[in-house]
């Protein structure tokens, strides 16, 4: 299974295999194709190679039959009291993993959702867990399962956990073992290792790691120090009678949107101008510095980043970010899904999050295509919006 796996994930990222062994993974391969799309840094090449030595060590041998990756689900949106469907909206949705697992002779079926977060995930009541279980996302994603007539049992959030080490000197102790053994933190140097390492201690006058030293001591941390630190999976509960109760209230949030948009009321929520200690990216408009018109603004192709391109411009689907930004600003709102105007933004976040999820879509379209004997194909994919 290892060199099918790591073969199959070369073919999807169109790359060549390197040097090093770090299981299913080669962390010098992993993703480079997809930050060589973002134009990210080096350093958030080795976090996101080095972290996903640490996944594929800890989940490899999961229990899971996948069925679908990244997969674009649609549904009416139907009013539960009524049981009439929308004339102007429709429900949409990307699902990161669809998944079959056996229990008892049963199959239930489940949706496997990534995250990447820089919050606490090692305790079970750490504010991110808290503010998970009452985040609606599980919710959307099983009530459009179910109105494709496939009822979903479970889902599981898959929180990653982005790297707080940084780079650091190389003290003499490992510096000695680096050129007895060739080894630094568990991986082999190669020669073009050492070469890079030579250059920058020349160049600089420190011995301080490379981006690969940095990754291979990263792959070591979170596959054999601390990986409970940096990888958590939780299964969140939902009952019918709260995907019912979900059901109507996107009904309602539908209605809302509808209604201030035939309005043309879009007041701002001052209370969503700073979030997350970075200001919204409209701020700027809403403050009277910048104008829609400028050029600092483009018209967007298609209002839904995270999802394919489906018809027309996208104002008519209902996705969970989009009412969650109803939710929180409607000015926003307006901007980001009824004029829909859009900038060029470079957030590591953003960035982090959307090759974190391309890689994820490799490795677990890996055991799908194995499942089917087919080969995994992909597509680049859009910046995250979540």
């Amino acid at each position: 299974i290892h060199d099918r796996v790591q073969n199959a994930i070369y073919r999807v990222l169109d790359m060549q295999t390197g040097n090093g062994d770090f299981g299913m993974w080669n962390p010098y391969s992993f993703t480079e194709n997809w930050l060589s799309v973002y134009a990210a840094d080096f350093l958030t090449r080795a976090k996101a190679r080095g972290l996903a030595v640490g996944y594929d060590r800890l989940y490899r041998n999961h229990a899971y039959a996948v069925i679908g990756v990244e997969d674009t689900v649609t549904a009416p949106l139907v009013n539960p009291e009524s049981g009439r469907s929308s004339r102007t909206f429709m429900l949409a949705g990307k699902l990161d993993v669809r998944v079959t697992h056996a229990l008892d002779g049963a199959a239930l079926n489940g949706i496997i959702d990534h995250k990447t977060t820089s919050e606490d995930i090692t305790q079970p009541d750490a504010m991110y867990w808290r503010q998970l279980i009452v985040e609606s996302q599980p919710s959307h994603y099983m009530l459009l399962e179910w109105l494709n007539g496939r009822k979903t049992d479970f889902c599981v959030w898959d929180v990653v956990r982005k790297p707080a080490i940084r780079l650091s000197q190389i003290d003499k102790k490992d510096r000695e073992q680096m050129g007895i053994a060739g080894m630094y933190c568990g991986y082999k140097l190669t020669t073009r290792d050492w070469a890079e390492y030579d250059e920058q201690t020349q160049r600089t006058g420190k011995h301080s790691e490379t981006h690969r030293l940095y990754e291979a001591r990263l792959a070591q941390d979170c596959s054999e120090i601390r990986p409970d630190w940096y990888f958590r999976q939780r299964t969140v509960p939902r009952l019918d009678s709260d995907l019912i109760e979900y059901a109507q209230e996107v009904w309602e949030h539908a209605e809302e949107i509808r209604i201030a948009t035939a309005a043309g009321r879009h007041p701002r929520s001052s209370g969503a101008c700073i979030q997350y200690h970075q200001p919204c990216r409209f701020l700027g408009i809403c403050s009277g510095y910048d104008t829609p018109e400028s050029s600092t603004w483009r018209l967007k192709p298609w209002r839904h980043p995270e999802l394919p391109i489906l018809d027309v411009d996208g104002t008519q689907y209902l996705t969970n970010s989009r009412i969650r930004n109803f939710q929180s600003c409607r000015r926003r709102h307006q901007y980001d899904y009824l004029i829909g105007i859009e900038r060029d933004e470079d957030r590591d976040a953003l960035i982090f999050g959307s090759v974190w999820h391309a890689g994820m879509e490799a490795w677990w379209g890996w055991f799908m295509a194995e499942q089917n004997s087919t080969p995994v194909v992909s597509e680049t994919p859009e910046l995250a919006a979540n």
